[in-house]
């Protein structure tokens, strides 16, 4: 399902912009979006400065330092794909980058145990599973943009099972991407405290392995329940208490499955996580494929004490 967009991009849109800038998986076109909406809006300014500010925080907490009452702003640094910024923007912007934006920390403790959780048909070995238009209601399990379960083609194998899903070819090179809403209210906390660790991973391939493809996982811990979740979210994706996201870019020549995971902290309150798995084209200019995806896991996280 593509993000709705309009010609004044909303405060949604731009945390978008701002996630995928320090994930570093921004495209060229979004980068220059980013660019503008900065210049032109202080409260764009802002949002930027408080998630730099919370992403280096935690990410600092995460690496056993001290949590600071306030994070400096580190010198400017280039894209890791694109252009920089120009100097009036990169004179408002802090660059930062960093594999994942992650609002909560992992902490490595131990061994860990990993409880599969509840996925409606994680492998699409169902052929006649539906799939909502859009984002998925209460009624159903998985929604999304134009997407087909298929068997074996194009020299492509289910990674697990017969079957896979066909994420099809946007003309633009936009964002592909499926959905589906877990339900967490029955899922145990951890005993240590508020946080319960899950991780989620998911598995891709190409069609045409001459042309880069990124693809791209998000997932969102939010308070509301399962039923209450519309496609109005979207509008009100960056209120969630939790979110995390990790982006894969996967060169010419790559060939087979790739498999990317990820790792949230979800707070106790927490009733629902919406999972996001896309593709997209980089460049523009090249002629656009489909993509598979398959093998999507979820997983409770639960440390265990060392021997």
């Amino acid at each position: 399902m593509s993000e709705p967009s309009s010609n004044k991009p909303n405060r949604a849109r731009w945390c978008e912009l701002i996630d995928l800038h320090l994930l570093g998986t921004i495209s060229q076109e979004d980068a220059i979006d980013l660019e503008a909406v900065l210049k032109a809006s202080r409260e764009a300014r802002e949002d930027y400065r408080q998630r730099c500010n919370v992403d280096a925080a935690l990410r600092q907490e995460a690496a056993g330092q001290p949590m600071p009452t306030r994070v400096s702003a580190p010198r400017p640094v280039r894209w890791l794909t694109w252009r920089p910024l120009t100097a009036a923007a990169a004179g408002v912007v802090f660059g930062m980058f960093c594999t994942s934006v992650v609002f909560g920390y992992v902490v490595q403790r131990g061994f860990e145990k990993k409880t599969p959780l509840a996925v409606f048909q994680p492998s699409f070995e169902d052929a006649q599973m539906p799939l909502a238009k859009g984002f998925p209601d209460a009624s159903a399990h998985w929604g999304g943009d134009e997407a087909h379960v298929v068997m074996a083609e194009n020299g492509i194998q289910a990674k697990e099972g017969k079957f896979m899903l066909r994420l099809e070819a946007s003309p633009k090179g936009s964002p592909r991407a499926v959905y589906q809403v877990l339900d967490l209210t029955s899922v145990p906390s951890s005993a240590e405290g508020e946080l319960r660790e899950i991780e989620i991973s998911a598995s891709f391939a190409a069609v045409d392995a001459d042309a880069s493809v990124r693809y791209m996982l998000r997932v969102f811990a939010v308070s509301e329940a399962r039923e209450q979740l519309d496609a109005a979210w979207f509008d009100h994706r960056d209120e969630a208490i939790a979110s995390a996201a990790r982006g894969l870019d996967v060169m010419q020549g790559s060939k087979g499955w790739q498999t990317m995971s990820l790792k949230i902290q979800v707070p106790r309150a927490a009733r629902s996580l919406v999972l996001f798995l896309g593709a997209r084209t980089p460049d523009k200019t090249l002629p656009k494929s489909a993509n598979y995806l398959d093998d999507v896991q979820v997983s409770l996280i639960e440390p265990q004490p060392l021997p």
